[in-house]
């Protein structure tokens, strides 16, 4: 249990999150500008919208949202039409952007998870065997591979990184011990790239379609996940949807709707002004926290009420996600002036001033 406990605190140390800005935007091909046209792609554009909020692939199929979903066009925000060629042929788009608040707000009334744009990275690294042998895959030799598994992630709105393949890299990693899933040496290899979740393994390309031998690693465990079709996306596919799937449990926020729970935190560090600012500001743009307010400040320390729609341990998986509060293990006792009993105080934090 010591150990688990160090690996997991190691890893937290290392991943790094990434800002998708691009969730609540959708493309949709249409046949004309017209506003029924308009009508339709907005509802399946809100469809794919709601998937990568929610963290559930399945969330527009239920009944709960399909009267939102008939009216899909009321929550956009702004669209535009746009023309592509593709192989000699021309194809009307349009793009879609949709309000962040109304879309949290349908999802939370709902009582469906709302997943915040803060979401932790997923390093692809895998080999392939085929006609030229066994190698990295990468964007130059198998850009086919390389697009299927970066729309899956777009789709599931997964940030999806893949080794540069460098010589650092090829130093620490051969493609014979991914192919022979040396998980460990995987792991060691990643810790270039920060990120908390790796996808590796092996692809065998035949005459007759995929087969696909690959592991889903997290801190602490490993999923392997082995399919075989003809079809490519229908390989890769289902691992991305595992990564999406296991990061929205831990990360996505059901709202009660019930009154907010409340919890005390010390946060040493805090100099100045600017510094208060940018704390209370983060700490409010945390998915599971409705309010932060300072109850005791003197000095460099403050007590913190947080306001939450959720479990505190949720709250806590942010921030060691996000590295910008950290644990305090010998935090500063000042805060024992407030006269809040130590036993009313959830946690003990450090500013890291970033």
């Amino acid at each position: 249990m010591k150990y688990f406990a160090i690996l997991l605190l190691c890893f937290a140390h290392v991943a790094q999150a990434e800002v998708v800005n691009t969730l609540y935007d959708a493309r949709v091909p249409v046949a004309e500008r017209s506003e029924s046209a308009l009508k339709r792609a907005a509802s399946q554009g809100l469809a794919d919208v709601l998937v990568r909020v929610s963290g559930r692939a399945d969330v527009a199929q239920g009944s709960t949202l399909q009267s939102a979903m008939r009216d899909a066009h009321s929550l956009l925000r702004q669209y535009r039409y746009d023309t592509v060629i593709e192989d000699g042929r021309q194809s009307l788009l349009v793009d879609l952007s949709f309000s962040e608040v109304e879309v949290n707000r349908l999802l939370s009334q709902s009582g469906l998870p709302v997943w915040d744009k803060n979401r932790p990275r997923t390093l692809a690294w895998l080999a392939i065997d085929d006609v030229s042998g066994r190698q990295f895959v990468n964007e130059i030799d198998y850009p086919e591979i390389v697009a299927t598994l970066r729309e899956a992630a777009d789709r599931r709105g997964l940030p999806l990184v893949f080794p540069v393949l460098d010589i650092d890299d090829r130093l620490v990693l051969t493609t014979g011990q991914v192919w022979a899933m040396d998980l460990a040496a995987v792991r060691s290899a990643a810790e270039r790239y920060r990120a908390a979740h790796i996808l590796t393994g092996r692809l065998t390309r035949l005459s007759t379609g995929w087969i696909a031998n690959l592991a889903h690693l997290d801190a602490s465990d490993e999923n392997l996940i082995d399919t075989q079709s003809a079809d490519l996306q229908a390989v890769l596919t289902p691992a991305v949807n595992g990564i999406a799937d296991a990061l929205a449990e831990k990360y996505a926020v059901v709202r009660s709707g019930q009154e907010a729970r409340s919890a005390n935190i010390v946060v040493s560090g805090v100099e100045g002004f600017r510094d208060y600012a940018r704390l209370l500001t983060y700490l409010e743009s945390v998915v599971v926290i409705e309010h932060a307010n300072p109850v005791w400040i003197a000095g460099s320390q403050l007590v913190i009420q947080l306001h939450l729609e959720g479990a505190m341990e949720k709250a806590q998986q942010f921030f060691l996600l996000d590295k910008k509060i950290l644990e305090d293990d010998m935090p500063d006792m000042a805060f024992a002036e407030s006269n809040i009993p130590a036993e009313q105080i959830y946690g003990y934090y450090r500013w890291q001033n970033l």
